[in-house]
């Protein structure tokens, strides 16, 4: 056993100096093949065009200041949330991360032909714009130990003045759209307000007309009823002074018939007061005694009183409650306040509510909302571009074209030693 271990290491050592002689007598070849390869490689690397030098554009920006935010509240209207500087901010950094406003800024300053190299030839521009416009990117930064620290907006490119240019203009522009969104946010507020005091108003003069109009209908109604209860009264009073005038009319006329028959023609006037008797009558008449109408009057004059009543057109001027009635008649008919009523055209005096309605207008329509020396954020520094360092790779080509060419010259003087062998084996048997 251990001549055969013996054995077998001493094979192994014959192998691993053959191993070594083969690679040795081969050593030029494989010089040769790795020489090659490797200057190949560096005719490869000395033929690479060098690539543009890649810059990493940013602008970095702030909140905005209190003195923004406190202009921009002066227009909010009563009972609004006022806006604050985070609210303001977050709406900035949403209209800025808009693809519309960054498509169509790029569109309008014809930022595609400035980006554009010259001979480029852009197939796909909706592509490329899209991928350059995502290529923005804003790194949103806290506070850190009480100090603000601001917000950047960055991307790279081998252009840095166009795309430094398109920052501030897209910082600009989502500013700019972020105050007028606030400031049109207030007009229409304003215009919506003053459409719905307008309602008000409209339902607030309606209803006082409908007010006004039920309290005429109600004195109309009033009047009337007075109007026929004086009516009556007054129908009552003249049916009376006509029924006391006829009841007038048949005492007088029983009077005349008495005084003819007993022949008292004339008025016995005359015998007031002289307390004595009348011997032609035999009737006492004693002083101080009511003398009966036939006697006083007489035939004559009984029959004059009696034709002068019936011969009477109205009673009215005997009836004295009547021109009181008459004028409760006029004052109805002439009612002041029911005239004032009926004339009047506009009711908005006479309501409340629509003074301070129209108070509201006047300070709604003197509020113009500007926005002047206003902004949604603070330009900390305007944008600079840095070169961006790159790692040159044609050493490390060189290096494993190097290596790799060594590796595989050794890997073929094996295979070719391989094969010899072979043959002369194939040769020893075939003898």
């Amino acid at each position: 056993m251990n001549d055969d271990n013996s054995r077998q290491y001493y094979d192994d050592e014959i192998d691993l100096r053959q191993l070594f002689k083969s690679l040795k007598e081969r050593s030029r070849f494989i010089f040769t093949f790795t020489g090659v390869v490797t200057l190949l490689a560096i005719g490869y690397v000395l033929s690479l065009t060098a690539p543009p030098t890649q810059y990493k554009v940013e602008a970095t920006f702030l909140k905005p200041s209190e003195s923004s935010v406190i202009r921009l509240n002066q227009y909010s209207l009563l009972n609004e949330t006022a806006n604050t500087a985070e609210s303001v901010f977050s709406k900035f950094l949403t209209t800025l991360n808009s693809p519309v406003l960054q498509r169509d800024l790029f569109d309008d300053d014809g930022y595609l032909k400035r980006l554009q190299k010259e001979g480029e030839s852009i197939v796909d521009v909706d592509k490329y714009i899209t991928e350059f416009t995502k290529s923005l990117s804003i790194t949103k930064n806290k506070e850190t130990a009480g100090v603000v620290l601001p917000h950047i907006l960055s991307t790279e490119s081998s252009n840095p003045d166009v795309v430094s240019e398109f920052l501030d203009a897209i910082l600009t522009k989502a500013d700019k759209e972020t105050i007028n969104y606030f400031i049109n946010t207030q007009k229409l507020k304003i215009t919506n307000r003053l459409k719905e005091i307008t309602t008000e108003r409209q339902l607030l003069l309606t209803k006082s007309k409908q007010d006004r109009q039920s309290q005429i209908k109600r004195i109309k109604e009033a009047d009337n009823q007075k109007l026929i209860e004086i009516n009556n009264k007054i129908d009552a009073a003249r049916l009376i002074a006509k029924t006391e005038r006829m009841n007038e009319i048949v005492t007088l006329k029983d009077a005349a018939a008495l005084a003819a028959s007993l022949n008292i023609i004339e008025s016995n006037l005359n015998q007031l007061n002289k307390g004595t008797n009348n011997m032609n009558s035999n009737i006492a008449i004693q002083s101080g005694t009511n003398l009966p109408d036939w006697y006083l009057f007489g035939e004559t004059a009984l029959l004059k009183m009696i034709d002068s009543l019936e011969s009477r057109a109205s009673d009215d001027p005997y009836i004295p409650e009547l021109a009181i009635l008459d004028n409760q008649l006029k004052e109805i008919n002439n009612n002041t306040l029911l005239q004032t009523l009926e004339q009047r055209l506009d009711d908005s005096p006479f309501i409340a509510e629509i003074s301070l309605l129209d108070i509201e207008t006047i300070k709604l329509e003197s509020i113009r909302p500007d926005s002047t020396d206003i902004s949604a954020m603070q330009l900390y520094q305007a944008a600079t571009s840095e070169i961006i360092p790159t790692k040159s790779k044609n050493r490390l080509i060189i290096a494993l074209a190097f290596i790799g060419s060594f590796m595989l010259s050794i890997l073929l003087v094996f295979l070719m030693n391989a094969f010899k062998e072979e043959d002369v084996t194939s040769i020893q048997k075939g003898k």
